[in-house]
């Protein structure tokens, strides 16, 4: 199943990730494009910032709430 519910929202990682295209430092910034599930799996597919898009697990990732400075 794909759930797109939660396109576009920023997220950052909360813990150092390994991927396939590159190590992602703790706190490294990028946008949700899709959640999937897989093999009794639920994983997050991300376009982060470094410029390559992978999935991971929700629990590696936590989503950014942006405050607006003018309040």
């Amino acid at each position: 199943m794909i759930d797109q519910s939660k396109i576009g929202i920023r997220c950052r990682t909360i813990r150092f990730v390994r991927t396939v295209e590159g190590d992602l430092p703790k706190n490294s910034e990028g946008t949700i494009r899709c959640e999937i599930e897989n093999l009794d799996r639920r994983l997050i597919f991300v376009q982060w910032d470094q410029g390559f898009t992978v999935p991971v697990f929700p629990h590696e990732i936590e989503t950014c709430v942006e405050v607006d400075a003018r309040l």
